[in-house]
């Protein structure tokens, strides 16, 4: 009897000792560069936070072997603006986690009129088992990109094939920290599921999506919001709210061939 127990036991730590090594091995180092060029209007530590997340987005698309950065995104209107930059660079790493920064060196030029802030990392980032399936995919539209106070949006989505769409939204000068908010499927519109193309809302619903300029920021002309649309082959339930870490961390559960991600902004214009 003790033999056969010595034996089962060994056997459980071959299996554990492998599973333990596996999932190490599965893990790379990568290193990534970012850099961003600032005048005296902009604040040293929000320029090296640019660089910082240009550095982080680099690894990632070293490891990923794939851009992150969307072709959707719009210019950010006012000139050096640093903080719509971040915004548009910290959004686009969602769909990418590294698991550890194991290094990381900045370097402050200083020269005549203007400085840059670079950042150089090495992290440690799992890539995804699978590739993408190249057959699953959509494009998006939205009805305006410049909008003002109060006025409606709506979101084409043409898909590839069936899919099931969760669209989350971020408003980077209201919400504390990173937070987005599931805007569809919602309690007037519930079916997600989409297989030809449709607008968002659809026009026999009786609801409607509506911009709001954030009354916290009265010093910007424009300011920029982001959309970030979550196609996947089977239908999960997302929570109404996630913090942006978190919602990394759900993504990268989902299979990479079972899912796709856009991502979009728009400017709202101050009345």
């Amino acid at each position: 009897m003790k033999k056969k127990y010595y034996i089962y036991l060994s056997f459980f730590f071959i299996i554990f000792n492998f599973e333990l090594y596996a999932t190490k091995s599965s893990a790379k180092d990568y290193s990534g560069i970012g850099e961003y060029r600032f005048g005296p209007n902009v604040a040293e530590s929000t320029a090296c936070d640019l660089a910082f997340e240009r550095a982080k987005n680099n690894a990632l698309s070293n490891a990923l072997g794939e851009k992150l950065f969307s072709q959707d995104f719009m210019h950010c209107s006012e000139s050096d603006n640093a903080e719509c930059e971040l915004n548009k660079t910290t959004i686009s790493t969602i769909n990418g986690r590294i698991k550890k920064i194991k290094k990381k060196q900045r370097t402050l030029a200083k020269k005549e009129g203007f400085s840059i802030c670079i950042y150089e990392i090495i992290c440690d980032i799992t890539k995804p088992k699978k590739k993408k399936d190249a057959n699953f995919h959509f494009n998006i539209k939205l009805n305006k990109k410049i909008f003002r106070n109060d006025e409606k949006f709506t979101i084409d989505i043409d898909p590839s094939m069936k899919m099931f769409i969760n669209i989350f939204q971020w408003n980077p000068y209201i919400s504390e920290g990173i937070n987005l908010t599931k805007i569809f499927p919602n309690p007037y519109e519930s079916n997600n599921e989409i297989e030809n193309k449709r607008k968002i809302p659809d026009e026999k619903m009786k609801y409607s999506f509506k911009v709001k300029y954030p009354h916290e920021t009265q010093d910007k002309k424009y300011v920029d919001d982001y959309l970030l649309i979550l196609a996947t082959k089977t239908n999960i339930n997302f929570l109404d709210e996630y913090e942006f870490k978190k919602l990394q961390e759900t993504i990268s559960e989902i299979p990479n061939n079972e899912y796709r991600i856009e991502k979009t902004n728009y400017e709202i214009l101050k009345n």
